[in-house]
């Protein structure tokens, strides 16, 4: 299982490094659909990335984009680290 990366400083260090290019910033919300606004950073990949599923490493940590059911822009996930049931 992974969990979603949700740390914006660890993200933007990320997009220094060039594995992704971050959509929205540290107060951006949206609306989930139980009706509650949610904190929510979506990404892009970056240069570095040959394709999007592909993993990378951050600070000894394995990392890779990932899309979930109903969500059109992808999110960061740490491989091997169980995510929240409601995803």
């Amino acid at each position: 299982m992974n969990a979603i990366v949700s740390d914006f400083r660890t993200l933007k260090g990320m997009e220094r490094q060039g594995f992704v290019i971050l959509r929205g910033g540290p107060n951006s919300r949206e609306r989930h659909w139980t009706g509650l606004q949610a904190k929510v950073i979506t990404v892009k990949p970056g240069d570095r990335l040959n394709d999007w599923w592909q993993p990378f490493t951050y600070r000894g940590n394995q990392y890779r984009i990932e899309y979930f059911d109903g969500c059109f822009h992808p999110f960061v996930t740490r491989v091997g680290v169980a995510k929240p049931a409601f995803v």
